[in-house]
């Protein structure tokens, strides 16, 4: 995934890491996203990595799980529709 994700402009990262942190921590279903990915999402939080590219990676792996939707209408928003197709694709 981190390869479709790499044509993200940078200033974009932060506030797409943002809205996706919103997506996965809106769950109401507390067991959407497995242990270890959830590991993962603090460990990247704490290392201050959510918005590199495998921040941003996990989070949206997480994020398609919990809302694949409300994902893909969070990155047309923010104008990476090619991202979205290549997600997409992927998942």
């Amino acid at each position: 995934m981190e390869k479709a994700l790499e044509s993200i402009p940078s200033s974009l990262l932060g506030d797409l890491s943002s809205k996706l942190v919103d997506i996965v921590l809106g769950s109401e279903d507390k067991n959407a996203v497995p242990t270890e990915l959830a590991k993962k999402v603090i460990y990247l939080w704490r290392q201050d990595q959510l918005s590199s590219l495998t921040g941003i990676s996990t989070l949206m792996t997480a994020s398609i799980m919990v809302d694949a939707e409300k994902t893909y209408s969070t990155l047309n928003e923010l104008g990476l529709q090619k991202i979205t197709a290549g997600v997409k694709s992927l998942t």
